[in-house]
């Protein structure tokens, strides 16, 4: 499968909250600082659409604002179980601009 890189700006110009969120085509993703680089997910939490992009992330883990389902940042796995994960993308930094891998 052949990956579409997206530049969505300059991490300084994102407003992590912790999370940032941006809009591709019809996905809404956030994005989240992660040690020294950068993971993506679904931002709608799949329980209740809640934006995961509010909630508070430790550990590598961002825990939903509204019922507390924590989602690894690196793999999208739900600690509820794996009908509920969410998708991840690939992010890289190139020349100042984040980009996310989309399908």
């Amino acid at each position: 499968m052949s990956l579409h890189w997206v530049s969505v700006g300059r991490p300084e110009d994102l407003h992590f909250t912790p999370g940032a969120v941006v809009r591709l085509g019809d996905r809404w993703i956030a994005i989240f600082r992660l040690g020294e680089g950068y993971a993506a997910i679904d931002n709608a939490c799949p329980h209740a659409g809640a934006p995961l992009c509010d909630g508070s992330v430790q550990d590598g883990k961002v825990a939903c604002a509204l019922h507390l389902w924590e989602f690894d940042l690196r793999t999208g796995a739900c600690d509820v179980g794996k009908d509920w994960n969410v998708a991840t993308y690939p992010v890289r930094l190139e020349q100042g601009q984040l980009q996310i891998a989309l399908p």
